[in-house]
C-alpha cells in the first residue's frame, strides 16, 4: 500500500506538485522554434513538441538540448522534492507531475509532446536504484541490452522495440525485486510508456497496415498463440497426468473438429467460404497448425522431464510468434522459406523466456542457450516436418541430451 509521510505539510505537497508541472511544462523545442525559425513546431513534421520532431524541424543541436532537458525535467523534480524532505511517494508524484507539465503546457492550450523521454529516464533511474541496491541482477541487464540491440536491428522502430522490451523489463521487475514502493512507481512508468507506444504504432497504422498475403499468415490465432502459454503454467502448478488429461482432451476436440471438416466437403466448405479467417487457405486439406501444435505440447509433455518440457514449450509458444511476427512484417534477408529477422526474433525470444523461466525451474545457463538455439535452427530449417510440430520436441531432445552429458 502507498503511504507517504503522516505529517507531510499540505503546502509542501502543492508546492513540490505545481512545481513539477511547471518545470515539466517547459518545452525547449517550442522555444527553440520560435527563437530560431519563428515557427510552431507543433504545426511541422510529426506535430509533436519532442525530440524526433525537433530533429526533423530544426536540426540536431536543438534536438539534442530538447533530448537533455526533456530527459532530465523529471529528475530534476524528483529531486528537488527529495531535497525539500519529500516522502518517497511524492518524490515519484513529482516526476510524474513533470510529465504531466510536458504533456499539458497551460501555455501552449495543453498540447504539449508525450512525456516519453522524460518517463523513460524516470524509469532508468529506478532500474539503476535498484541494480545499486542488489536487486536488478547484472544478467538481467545483460539480457535486456542483447534483446534490445536484437529487436532495434529487426524492426528500426523503436515504438516496436518498447513494444517488446517494456513488458519483459515489467515481467523481470515482477520476478527480482521485492514488493516496494518502488516496484509499483517503476510498473506505472513502464505502463505509460507501453501505451504511447501503442498508441504511436496505431496512429501511424504500423499494426493494421498488412498486404493481404500477411492478413493470410498473421490472423487471429497467431496473436492469441502467447495465451497457449496458459497450457504451460497449469502444468507448472499440476502433475503431468493433469496436464496430459486437460491438453490431450483440448487437443482432441480440434482433431475431431478437423477429421470432419475433413471428411465432409460440405463442412469444409462453410469453414472455408462462409466462416473464413477461421482457417488458413493451406489448412483446406490438411489438419490445422492448432491441432499439430496441441498435439505436438502433449507428446512433449509426455515424453520429457518436467522442467525440459516446460522450457521447450515456451519455445513453441513464443517463438512461434515473434518469428512469424516479425518475420513477415520486417524480413529483408530470406534464408530458406524464412527470414534471418525472423529467426533471430524467434531465438531473442526463446532465450527470454528461458531465462524467465531458469529462476523457478532451475536450469542452468547452458541448457536453455543450446535449447533455445536448436529451436530456432529447427524452425528456420526445410526439414518437411510442421515446426508447429517439431520444434517442442526436438529442442527438448537436445536440451535433454545437453544436460545428461553436461553433467
Amino acid at each position: 500500500m502507498l503511504k507517504g509521510h503522516q505529517d507531510e505539510p499540505l503546502m509542501l505537497v502543492l508546492g513540490i506538485i505545481i512545481g513539477g508541472y511547471f518545470l515539466g511544462s517547459i518545452s525547449p523545442s517550442f522555444i527553440l522554434g520560435r527563437l530560431l525559425k519563428g515557427i510552431d513546431i507543433r504545426h511541422y513534421g510529426d506535430k509533436n513538441a519532442g525530440t524526433v520532431n525537433a530533429y526533423k524541424v530544426l536540426g540536431l543541436w536543438p534536438a539534442i538540448i530538447t533530448a537533455v532537458f526533456d530527459l532530465t525535467k523529471g529528475l530534476l523534480a524528483m529531486d528537488v522534492c527529495w531535497l525539500a524532505g519529500g516522502s518517497p511517494l511524492l518524490v515519484h508524484f513529482a516526476g510524474l507531475a513533470a510529465i504531466g507539465g510536458h504533456v499539458f503546457p497551460f501555455y501552449l492550450g495543453f498540447r504539449g509532446g508525450q512525456g516519453v523521454a522524460t518517463a523513460t529516464a524516470m524509469m532508468l533511474y529506478y532500474l539503476t536504484t535498484f541494480y545499486l541496491k542488489g536487486w536488478f541482477p547484472l544478467s538481467s541487464l545483460i539480457f535486456l541490452a542483447i534483446s534490445v540491440i536484437s529487436f532495434t536491428y529487426i524492426t528500426r522502430k523503436g515504438e516496436f522495440v518498447g513494444l517488446v522490451i517494456l513488458p519483459v523489463v515489467a515481467i523481470f521487475a515482477a520476478v527480482f525485486l521485492p514488493e516496494t514502493q518502488s516496484l509499483l512507481f517503476l510498473l506505472s512508468l513502464i505502463a505509460y510508456i507501453l501505451v504511447i507506444n501503442i498508441l504511436n504504432l496505431r496512429r501511424e497504422k504500423a499494426l493494421s497496415s498488412m498486404s493481404f498475403k500477411e492478413k493470410d499468415l498473421i490472423g487471429w490465432r497467431l496473436y492469441l498463440r502467447p495465451l497457449a502459454f496458459i497450457l504451460v503454467v497449469y502444468y507448472i502448478f499440476a502433475n503431468k497426468k493433469q496436464a496430459l488429461t486437460a491438453i490431450g482432451g483440448i487437443a482432441l476436440f480440434f482433431l475431431t473438429l478437423d477429421l470432419i471438416r475433413l471428411i465432409s466437403t460440405r463442412v469444409n466448405f462453410f469453414f472455408f467460404q462462409k466462416v473464413k479467417n477461421i482457417y488458413r487457405t493451406k489448412e483446406q486439406k490438411k489438419f490445422s497448425s492448432i491441432t499439430i501444435f496441441l498435439f505436438a505440447l502433449f507428446l512433449t509433455i509426455l515424453i520429457f522431464e518436467k522442467n525440459i518440457a516446460i522450457l521447450a514449450a515456451s519455445f513453441l509458444t513464443f517463438g512461434d510468434f515473434f518469428s512469424k511476427f516479425f518475420g513477415i512484417k520486417f524480413g529483408r534477408h530470406r534464408i530458406f522459406n524464412k527470414t534471418l529477422e525472423g529467426s533471430l526474433a524467434h531465438f531473442a525470444a526463446g532465450l527470454l523466456a528461458g531465462y524467465i523461466l531458469s529462476h523457478y525451474l532451475s536450469l542452468p545457463f547452458p541448457v536453455y542457450l543450446a535449447g533455445a538455439a536448436a529451436a530456432t535452427v529447427f524452425e528456420l530449417l526445410p526439414l518437411g516436418v510442421d515446426d508447429n510440430f517439431s520444434v517442442s520436441l526436438l529442442s527438448a531432445s537436445v536440451m535433454s541430451l545437453f544436460r545428461v552429458f553436461g553433467q
